[in-house]
C-alpha cells in the first residue's frame, strides 16, 4: 500500500520537528522536510531512522523550483516563517518575502498541481488588543499589530478568499511552549524561566495582558489530525488552536515560573504591552475532539532541570541569526 505524502516547510524548525517526529513515529505517512536551516539541521538527525520514508531538502522557499518540490505531495504543511516581533523588525524586508510572498507562491503552486490539503500556521497573535476579557473566537476581529501578525493575516485573506480551488485549514496557535528537537527561548514562558535562571529577575511586559499559550507536542498533534480528517474537514476553515483553561495573564505566568523555581526571584513589571488577547478553542475542541495534553508547569520544571544539568549552554539561551541575503 502506497503511503500519502506530507510536505512539511520548516521541517526542522521547533514546530516542525516535533510534527515530523510524531508522524514519523505514529504514522505511515511519509515526510518530505524542506528546510533553509536557518538555525541548523540537528534537529534532523533522529528522523535517519526513518530514511525508508524521510526525506530531506536544504533550500529557500523564495528561489526554489516548487513544482518540483511539491511532485509526489499530498498534503502541505507550511510552517516556515521568520516568526516574532524581535526579528520581524530586524529583518522587514526578509519577513515580507519569507512569510507572505513565498508563501503565497507555494500555496499557488500547490493548488495548480491538486494537492489534498494545504495546512497554514497562522498565530493568535492576529487578534492584537482586545477590550477587556471577551473571549475570541475566530470570527472576531482581526488586529494585527506587529509586522509578523500583519504577514501572518495577509496570507491568511489570501489563502482563504483568493485560491478557491486550494482546500485550506488555517491554525491560528497560541504562543507555543515545550522542549523539542530544537528549543526556543523567545517564547514568553521560556523567556521568564531564562531571566529567572541567568539573571534572577523577570521582567513582565504588560502584567495585565493575556496571552494563550500550548505546547509544541499539541500544536503538532492537532496539525496531524488536520490532516488524518482532511476528506471530513470544510474545504476553507479557521481553528484556534490550544486551550481555553491555558490563557493567562501574564504576572500569573511569571509568579507561575518563580513558584516553581523556589528561588528569590524578582519580578519586575514594565510598559504596558499594545497587545492583549484572551481566545476562545471552543471550535476546535468541539469538531475535531482536539484536546490538549501538557500543562506549563511540567516544560518549567523540564527546562529548569536541563539548565541545572548544563544541557542548555548561552548560545541556546540567546541564540541569534542573520537571515539577510
Amino acid at each position: 500500500m502506497t503511503s500519502d505524502t506530507i510536505l512539511i516547510c520548516g521541517g526542522a524548525g521547533y514546530i516542525g520537528s516535533a510534527l515530523t517526529s510524531r508522524i514519523l513515529k505514529e504514522t505511515n505517512y511519509k515526510v518530505k522536510v524542506f528546510d533553509q536551516l536557518l538555525y541548523g539541521g540537528d534537529s534532523l538527525y533522529p528522523f535517519f531512522n526513518y530514511l525508508d520514508r524521510f526525506k530531506f531538502i536544504q533550500g529557500d522557499l523564495r528561489t526554489f523550483d516548487l513544482g518540483g518540490l511539491l511532485d509526489n505531495v499530498d498534503y502541505v504543511v507550511n510552517l516556515a516563517a521568520l516568526v516574532g516581533e524581535p526579528i520581524c523588525k530586524k529583518f522587514p524586508k526578509e519577513t515580507q518575502e519569507i512569510n507572505f510572498d513565498a508563501n503565497i507562491k507555494l500555496a499557488k503552486k500547490a493548488e495548480e498541481k491538486g494537492i489534498d490539503r494545504y495546512v497554514f500556521t497562522s498565530t493568535c497573535s492576529n487578534y492584537g488588543l482586545s477590550v477587556g476579557d471577551k473571549m475570541l473566537d475566530e470570527n472576531a476581529k482581526l488586529d494585527p499589530i506587529s509586522l509578523y501578525a500583519e504577514t501572518k493575516v495577509n496570507s491568511e485573506k489570501m489563502l482563504l478568499e483568493q485560491l478557491p480551488k486550494l482546500q485550506t485549514t488555517v491554525l491560528r496557535c497560541a504562543t507555543a511552549y515545550g522542549l523539542a528537537s530544537r528549543v526556543r527561548f523567545d517564547l514568553i514562558l521560556h523567556e521568564f524561566i531564562r531571566d529567572a535562571w541567568t539573571k534572577m529577575k523577570i521582567y513582565v511586559y504588560g502584567a495585565e495582558s493575556w496571552r494563550p499559550i500550548v505546547h509544541v507536542d499539541d500544536i503538532a498533534r492537532a496539525i496531524l489530525l488536520i490532516i488524518k480528517n482532511s476528506n471530513k474537514l470544510n474545504k476553507k476553515d479557521v481553528y484556534n488552536v490550544g486551550s481555553n483553561d491555558q490563557n493567562f495573564q501574564k504576572m500569573h505566568l511569571a509568579e507561575l515560573v518563580a513558584n516553581r523555581l523556589k528561588t528569590n526571584i524578582e519580578i519586575t513589571t514594565t510598559k504596558k504591552d499594545p497587545r492583549n488577547y484572551r481566545v476562545l478553542f471552543d471550535k476546535v475542541a468541539q469538531e475535531l475532539k482536539f484536546e490538549t495534553l501538557h500543562k506549563p508547569v511540567e516544560t518549567i520544571d523540564q527546562i529548569a532541570y536541563a539548565l541545572e544539568s548544563g544541557l542548555i549552554d548561552d548560545r541556546v539561551l540567546f541564540e541569534s541569526v542573520n537571515v539577510s541575503k
